[in-house]
């Protein structure tokens, strides 16, 4: 499932047209590197010449959410979203709310063009749609009752150039087939000798159409001159999330604002030359021929415009250097259903304009047929355009993003139907009355029937009323199984849940919940903000204050703790010798401190730095900057104590994350939170990634810094043949031991973000399309990190599989950036880079000049892991034993999330070293640093079946992907994305279809 990139097709000949057979033979890439390292039919290397089809989910989830919105009556108008992934529900939030209000403008825009075209045969000039809009803008009430003229009319403007300057062709007016952007060509312009002579002969319409496509590319570059003469001040950043460009005859690509006129790679001379080789001419007369077409079109442009008076007129007004397209000339037609239009028999792009039949996108060989508008198909889009629609659509997020007094006011509005749509992540299943909401909508499939009874149950809460909840299913294993199987979630049955009360880090952190409650109650002064309890910010000793508390009251304390944490965990929590003073709020060890301290000592750093801040901008009449710096500084005084304990980990929180860390974007805490447990963060979060989270997009600038708390640095070396790792800290010597094999890697370095990430101090930019993610993690199993409980051989008469039983096991998970390339941080500001800079500033903006050392960033944790041992080995050719034994590994952690009833997040899977000849071992572990005692239930026989045969139903070839390949429908995931190209789904069914057999065959 791929496709030729557009506007870059491969550099041989096997992939031009279409009868060419795309053969992909599995060759041994670069590590980290999902693409195709050559051509099969020819041997030819170079750029990947596919990429994969990622079957995106925002639009489809809009034009449902959107139909939902439109039909729904009007008193009772609101749709509740939900998605499993906080940045799913975040960046949905922008889009919907982004994608519904062009669709509403276009429907204004088309409605005033309908009204306006018998006064204008012609069509209409963006002058003419932008002085009308505004009595209509006011009619819709969309900009309130104290919105001026001006801002009537800015709005208009905005609204008539986006559309003129989309980057949505396919949806827009013109795409869609509601009309058409024409030329109204000036007296004084003649159509260029060039085109009516060899070898072009073409005729006078055919010649107007082609001018017209040329003229036309310059709309998706945006070589367009905004209109200054509006009455109102217009920007590019309002208009079009790209920057505008300039046309300049004869200069190379790579110039940031120049668009080429004529280069050999532009659109232009694309389109051209493949006119000019469907007329018999070589490739590169062809090429050259409509390189000297277009500057002798040039040529003539200049020539017909040096004979106005007045240049203003001019089809492309001089600009600096170059030239820009004048919009002044371009009119809109609303089409009739008679009116013609072509439609290309590959792409299915609409066109308004035909030279020889030939598709005006360069990269495509289609032809075009004629057809009219009442002959088109469906399209929603058409649809919402010609429809009336009922308002503007507010969309809003509601996220564990999100700081407390925000969310309430979302929830607050949604309540009271101020916003249309919600788009919530689980933050919204429990506990949670909205009234008079009708309307579920599921963008995915949740994890578990009970995450489907509780989100489908927020709707339908009053009497009168029923409830309707549409689910949307994606093109990942999850939701292809319960699509195939809607039975499972429908029913609602689910297994108890599992509680386990021997995580020593979550329970710790209600030890300390426990002793700060106590102290509170007989400190009441310093309950409340931040600055009560920390009394001194530069310098605070709230934390030694607390300690000092503890001992005074230890044995009162002590008897308190006894009757809450389980026996088997006081010898962990220090109750059996006094640890827990220190495990609270002091050093538990050299070099660590208690969560409580290391959020004081964070918190002074941050105080310092903008007290600092503050003074030197004042001192240098930098007043914007010190206004900034004061603000942030009052922001650190004035949280809510308890708010900034739970962001800090100190105390328990929702979802009681373990090792959390922060994004810290130097903004107030109320507006949003955004935390990640360190295994995820340090690839979401990791330099120059991006988040959406408010409608803004956050981008990370480096790792966090406190100044007397250096970043704690591992090295280690890595064999990915034989997956064997080893790290070690600092001050140790290298590990024992030889590298097992001349593909391990020499000594590397990682950080462990300690104190998290921070973006800069800029204010944030608005979401122009999703954030890429830049970057993937991969786990590594160091060894067992506690007793060895044994093992147990299943099934108990024939083994098959040797099961380890579960214990604690230490595991690693490193990113190394893109490609494996790392990452360039000062360790003394944090501020972090894809590649090394020669200079850089701290986060907060001033000079910085320390050394950027390359790093990759890590995180190492402590959880219950289990390891199976296959006995029985396929009895057909392993291709490699290491991928297979991956392949097989990520079947099972997915068929395991479902046959325990747990989110797939929960739970993971990596391979470990071999030690003989046969499988490697496969890892199962609990995502969950300190276990939650997920994986242990595999020790169960029926349950490890079970497992089993989920794992084979996973990779059955219901997804659609081939044997010796893999989907998203089956193996890959985001995070497994180093192994894409070596997964296969294939084998795994076959062995997991063998080991079945055999074990059906031994309990018969």
């Amino acid at each position: 499932r791929a496709y030729w990139r557009e506007g870059l097709p491969p550099a041989c000949e096997h992939g031009s047209d279409a009868s060419s057979i795309l053969r992909v033979i599995r060759q041994r890439a670069r590590e980290g590197q999902d693409s195709l390292p050559q051509c099969t039919a020819c041997g030819y290397r170079g750029p990947d010449p596919v990429k994969e089809v990622i079957h995106g989910a925002d639009g489809p989830n809009a034009v449902i959410a959107t139909t939902l919105f439109q039909l729904l009556p009007s008193d009772r108008r609101k749709v509740l979203a939900f998605a499993d992934g906080r940045q799913e529900a975040a960046f949905f939030a922008w889009y919907l709310g982004r994608t519904y209000e062009d669709i509403f403008f276009r429907n204004l825009i088309l409605r005033t063009s309908r009204r306006l075209m018998p006064y204008s045969p012609e069509g209409l000039s963006l002058r003419d749609l932008a002085e009308e809009l505004p009595a209509v803008i006011r009619e819709e009430g969309l900009a309130g009752p104290m919105a001026t003229p001006v801002e009537l009319k800015r709005m208009a403007w905005r609204a008539v150039l986006r559309e003129f300057l989309t980057n949505e062709r396919r949806i827009s007016l013109e795409g869609t087939g509601c009309g058409r952007w024409e030329i109204r060509w000036p007296p004084w312009f003649r159509i260029p000798g060039v085109l009516l002579r060899e070898p072009w002969l073409l005729s006078e319409h055919e010649a107007w159409h082609l001018l017209l496509l040329l003229l036309d590319t310059l709309r998706d570059v945006r070589a367009v001159h905004l209109p200054r003469d509006t009455g109102v001040s217009l920007n590019w950043v309002e208009v079009s999330p790209y920057p505008a460009r300039r046309a300049r005859l004869g200069e190379r690509r790579g110039e940031g604002s120049v668009e080429p006129w004529d280069s050999p790679g532009c659109r232009r001379t694309k389109l051209l030359a493949k006119m000019l080789e469907l007329r018999g001419l070589p490739t590169e007369v062809a090429r050259q021929t409509a390189v000297q077409t277009l500057r002798e079109l040039w040529g003539a442009f200049a020539e017909f415009e040096g004979t106005i008076p007045d240049t203003r007129e001019a089809l492309l007004l001089s600009v600096q250097d170059g030239r820009q397209l004048n919009p002044g000339w371009w009119r809109f037609k609303v089409l009739s259903p008679g009116d013609p239009l072509y439609v290309c028999n590959r792409c299915g792009k609409l066109h308004s304009a035909s030279v020889a039949g030939v598709c005006a996108r360069p990269a495509c060989r289609g032809r075009l047929r004629e057809t009219s508008v009442a002959e088109l198909p469906p399209n929603h889009y058409r649809e919402m355009y010609h429809t009336g629609l009922p308002g503007l659509l507010r969309v809003e997020e509601h996220t564990a993003q999100l700081g407390r007094e925000k969310a309430r006011e979302f929830q607050r509005a949604f309540k009271d139907g101020h916003i249309g749509v919600l788009s919530s992540s689980t933050t919204f299943e429990l506990g949670v009355d909205l009234g008079d909401l009708d309307t579920v909508f599921l963008r995915n499939i949740p994890p578990e029937a009970f995450n489907y009874a509780q989100r489908v149950g927020r709707a339908g809460r009053r009497p009168g009323h029923c409830g309707f909840a549409v689910s949307y299913c994606r093109r990942s294993p999850h939701d292809l199984y319960h699509f195939a199987r809607p039975e499972r979630m429908l029913k609602g049955l689910t297994r108890p849940p599992v509680l386990r009360l021997c995580n020593e880090k979550i329970l710790l952190r209600h030890v300390t919940a426990v002793i700060l409650g106590r102290f509170f109650r007989a400190n009441p002064g310093r309950f409340g903000l931040v600055r009560d309890f920390f009394v001194n910010l530069a310098a605070p000793q709230a934390a030694a204050e607390v300690k000092q508390f503890a001992q005074q009251h230890r044995d009162e304390l002590e008897s308190l703790l006894r009757s809450v944490v389980p026996t088997d965990m006081w010898s962990a929590i220090g109750l059996e010798d006094g640890r827990w003073l220190d495990l609270v709020a002091g050093t538990v060890r050299e070099g660590q401190d208690s969560r409580l301290v290391d959020a004081e000592k964070e918190l002074a750093s941050d105080y310092q730095r903008v007290r600092a801040i503050e003074e030197e901008s004042s001192r240098k009449r930098q007043h914007g900057r010190a206004k900034w710096a004061r603000n942030r500084a009052e922001d650190l005084e004035k949280e809510d104590i308890l708010s900034f304990l739970s962001r800090k980990a100190v105390i328990p929180k929702y979802g009681f994350p373990v090792d959390v860390v922060e994004l810290d974007t130097q903004r107030k805490t109320d507006e949003i939170e955004l935390q990640r447990d360190r295994a995820i963060a340090i690839s979401e979060y990791a330099p120059t990634a991006q988040v959406v989270a408010n409608k803004k997009v956050w981008e990370s600038c480096g790792i966090k810094i406190v100044p007397d708390r250096p970043p704690r640095i591992r090295y280690y070396r890595k064999c990915t043949v034989h997956n064997r790792f080893d790290s070690w800290d600092e001050t140790q010597d290298t590990p024992p031991g030889a590298p097992c094999c001349e593909q391990m890697s020499s000594r590397r370095k990682y950080v462990i973000p300690w104190f998290g990430f921070v973006t800069k101090s800029d204010e944030p930019s608005e979401p122009q399309r999703r954030p890429e993610k830049l970057f993937t993690s991969r786990p590594f199993f160091i060894g067992l990190a506690g007793r060895d409980r044994g093992y147990v051989n299943v099934p108990a008469g024939q083994p098959l599989i040797r099961l380890t039983k579960a214990c604690p096991g230490k595991m690693a998970v490193i990113c190394e950036g893109h490609r494996g390339q790392g990452f360039y941080i000062c360790l003394r500001c944090g501020a972090g880079f894809r590649k090394r800079e020669t200079s850089h500033r701290t986060p907060q903006g001033t000079e910085c000049y320390g050394r950027l050392e390359s790093v990759a960033l890590g995180h190492e944790f402590i959880t219950d892991i289990v390891r199976l041992d296959f006995l029985h080995r396929p009895s057909f050719p392993v291709w490699d034993p290491m991928w297979f034994a991956y392949s097989l590994a990520y079947a099972l952690a997915g068929a395991a999330s479902d046959t325990l009833e747990v989110p797939s997040t929960d739970l993971s899977a990596t391979v470990g070293h071999p030690e003989a000849e046969g499988l490697p071992p496969i890892i199962l572990y609990d995502n969950a640093p300190g276990g939650a005692a997920l994986v242990a239930r595999l020790e169960e026989e029926d349950t490890l079946r079970a497992c089993l045969e989920a794992a084979r139903a996973r990779v059955d070839g219901a997804c659609g992907c081939g044997e010796d390949d893999s989907c998203y429908g089956c193996l890959r995931s985001y995070s497994n994305q180093f192994a894409h190209t070596r997964l296969r789904r294939g084998p795994v069914h076959h062995f997991l279809t063998e080991l079945l057999d055999l074990w059906a065959g031994t309990t018969a």
